[in-house]
């Protein structure tokens, strides 16, 4: 059951970084005037499945703390952080949904939604790391 927390948050950051690196192609064109193709579906998938499981993973982190220690913020900064990326991860998947299932030409909100979502990228990398160390000394003292 710990392990199922940390398998799928992780398996979410590829996925992730390959909807990243999607959607700044998109940026790249539209705003730099490189040259390049948008893979729309294939960025709606990955991102959706990125976003879905790390949303779905606090929930899973919270449970499973307070099934361990019968408290959910004793995690310290690994609680902390994964709460602050809650509303950031609802807003990657709602944003992304409104423009996915009406395709119009739009200026801020890919902008948005490309920032909010980079900002998530480095925060997973410091979730990771804080839940090695959970794991080490909390799971296998």
């Amino acid at each position: 059951m710990h392990w199922l927390h940390p398998i799928f948050q992780t398996l979410a950051l590829p996925f992730a970084i390959c909807a990243l690196l999607l959607g700044w192609a998109r940026f790249a064109a539209v705003h730099l005037a490189r040259p390049g193709q948008f893979q729309w579906t294939r960025h709606v998938t990955l991102g959706s499945v990125a976003l879905s499981i790390w949303l779905a993973g606090f929930f899973t982190g919270a449970g499973i703390a307070w099934l361990e220690w019968r408290a959910v913020f004793v995690t310290g900064l690994h609680a902390r952080l994964g709460l602050c990326m809650v509303p950031f991860l609802a807003f990657g998947l709602v944003s992304g949904l409104a423009m996915h299932r009406k395709k119009k030409a739009r200026r801020w909100l890919p902008l948005a939604h490309g920032l909010n979502n980079a900002l998530l990228i480095p925060a997973a990398f410091v979730q990771l790391a804080t839940g090695l160390r959970i794991l080490s000394s909390a799971v296998f003292p």
